[in-house]
C-alpha cells in the first residue's frame, strides 16, 4: 500500500476521533445544564412557597439520548392548598433538540385538595412538549386506562383520553387534537385547547339521567384572555372573567345514550361564577333524549313539549334538528323555551 492511502485513513480515523470527543464532551455539557436547570427550577418554587421533592434525579442516555428519571416526586403548591403525589417519571429529549421533550408517567397519581384526595389509576399517560423561552408552546398527552375517583368516593372511567394545550392560538378555527400547527391570522390569540375522550362511564353516585356511558367526548376551543394560575382556583376564575375571558368553542361533540349533539359557541363565567353561553347545535335524537329526560324527573311535560316541537320545526327531512341553544341563570334553553336546569358549581 502506498504512503497517500494510510495518510487518507489515518485523516479519516482522526477525524472520527475529534468529532466523537467533541460530541461525548458536548452530551455530557447539555446532561450538567439540565440538571442545573432542574435545581434552578426547583430553587425557584421554593423561593415561591413549594415544597419541591425530587429525590436525586437520574440523567442518563448518552449517547443518543437526554433521559431523566425522578422517582416518586412529590410536589406542594404555595400554603400547602394542593400536594401532588406522582408514580415514577421519565422524560427524554435528543440532544441536539433538547426542547421538544417526551414525558411518560403511567401509574397513580395523588392531588390532595382541601375537599380530600383525588385518585387517578393511568395504564397510559404521555406527553409530547414543544418548550419555548417562555414556557410550553405545545402538549399533546394521551391516556388510557383512566380511572379516577374524587373525594366523595365516585369513580369516573375512560377507556382513552388525548388533551392538547396550545400556546397562542387564534379564535375561530378549530385546532384538532392531532394538528401540526394552527391558523393564527386573526390579531386576537388566547391558549388553545382540545379533548378527545372515548368510552367513559361516569360515577353511579350521579345518577346520570341518559345513563353513564358515554362514547365520544370531543372539544376544539380557544381561552381567551390571561389565564393567571396564581392564589387558587376561585380567584384565579374571577381575574379571568375580570378581564372579559371567555371559551371560543369551535366543535363540539357529544354521543351520549340517544343524543348526538355537534355545536359551537360562546362561553363566559357570570358573576356568580357559573357558566353562560350561546350555541348553534345540530341534534339527533331529541325525541328519545326527552322521554328519558323526562322519565328521570329532570325536565317536566312542559319542557319536554317545547324541545319536540322546537325539533320537529327545525328538523331537515326528519334527520338532525338545527337549533339554538342558551346557557343561562343555570338554564339550558332551545330558543325562548327553557328545557334543563343545571346545578351550580362549586369551585372550592
Amino acid at each position: 500500500m502506498s504512503i497517500a492511502p494510510i495518510r487518507i485513513i489515518i485523516a479519516l480515523v482522526a477525524a472520527l476521533l475529534v468529532a466523537g470527543g467533541a460530541y461525548t464532551a458536548y452530551w455530557y455539557s447539555a446532561a450538567a445544564e439540565l440538571r442545573d436547570g432542574m435545581d434552578r427550577w426547583t430553587q425557584d418554587r421554593r423561593i415561591a412557597g413549594w415544597n419541591i421533592d425530587l429525590g436525586d434525579p437520574e440523567v442518563t442516555g448518552f449517547p443518543m439520548r437526554l433521559e431523566v428519571f425522578v422517582q416518586t416526586p412529590r410536589i406542594s403548591g404555595p400554603g400547602s392548598r394542593w400536594r401532588w403525589d406522582a408514580p415514577n417519571i421519565r422524560a427524554r429529549a435528543a440532544p441536539w433538540s433538547p426542547r421538544k421533550i417526551f414525558v411518560s408517567a403511567p401509574g397513580i397519581h395523588v392531588v390532595t385538595l382541601t375537599a380530600g384526595d383525588v385518585w387517578a389509576e393511568l395504564g397510559r399517560a404521555e406527553a409530547d412538549i414543544v418548550v419555548g423561552q417562555r414556557g410550553f408552546r405545545n402538549l399533546i398527552g394521551r391516556f388510557s386506562g383512566v380511572r379516577l375517583r374524587f373525594p366523595g368516593g365516585e369513580n369516573f372511567v375512560a377507556d382513552s383520553a388525548v388533551i392538547r394545550l396550545l400556546e397562542s392560538v387564534a379564535a375561530g378555527p378549530s385546532i384538532k387534537v392531532d394538528a401540526v400547527s394552527p391558523g393564527t391570522d386573526a390579531s386576537e390569540t388566547g391558549l388553545g385547547l382540545a379533548l378527545d375522550m372515548r368510552k367513559v362511564v361516569l360515577p353511579e353516585e350521579w345518577r346520570p339521567a341518559l345513563g353513564r356511558d358515554i362514547d365520544k367526548i370531543a372539544m376544539d376551543a380557544v381561552i381567551m384572555g390571561d389565564v393567571v394560575p396564581a392564589g387558587g382556583l376561585k380567584p384565579s376564575l374571577v381575574r379571568w372573567r375580570d378581564g372579559g375571558g371567555t371559551l371560543e368553542v369551535s366543535a363540539l361533540a357529544l354521543d351520549w345514550g340517544t343524543l348526538r349533539l355537534r355545536t359551537n359557541g360562546t362561553f363566559a363565567l357570570d358573576e356568580n361564577l357559573q357558566p353562560e353561553g350561546a350555541m348553534v347545535a345540530d341534534i339527533r335524537g331529541i325525541d328519545a333524549t326527552m322521554e328519558r329526560l323526562l322519565a328521570a324527573g329532570v325536565i317536566d311535560s312542559r319542557a319536554a313539549f317545547a324541545a319536540r316541537i322546537a325539533s320537529r320545526a327545525l328538523s331537515f327531512s326528519g334527520g338532525s334538528a338545527r337549533v339554538p341553544l342558551t346557557l343561562q341563570k343555570q338554564r339550558l334553553y332551545i330558543g325562548p323555551a327553557p328545557i334543563l336546569r343545571i346545578k351550580p358549581i362549586r369551585w372550592n
